[in-house]
């Protein structure tokens, strides 16, 4: 019984920190390419995001994210890889179905390409 409330009380605590992770494993939101190189692109996304939430970049040689949370249960994260003279960029979002779409994060990312 003391194994099967341990069990309980650590996936209750996973969900409750899942933040960001598993959003890979959904539809994207948005999928586009930009001419930009990978930081410049990231970095544009990240200053716009965390003028409405907490936001943070990072990027190795030919790829990089850039991932949100916000107070209202938003989930934002951007990928984006090297794709010849520019790059691929990917946006999966998880917000809170009990309330209306936020379109800011998408449209922030947009206004980057």
């Amino acid at each position: 019984m003391k194994q099967l409330f341990a069990i309980a009380a650590c996936c209750a605590l996973l969900t409750a920190c899942g933040g960001t992770h598993g959003l890979r494993d959904t539809t994207p939101k948005m999928s586009s390419r930009t001419n930009k190189d990978i930081p410049t692109y990231l970095e544009c996304v990240r200053a716009k995001w965390a003028e409405t939430a907490e936001a943070s970049a990072s990027h190795k040689d030919q790829s990089g994210t850039v991932s949100a949370n916000d107070k209202t249960g938003a989930h934002e994260l951007v990928e984006v890889t090297a794709d010849g003279t520019g790059a691929q960029v990917m946006m999966y979002e998880s917000q809170d179905i009990k309330k209306d779409y936020n379109s800011t994060y998408r449209d922030a990312a947009v206004s980057c390409l």
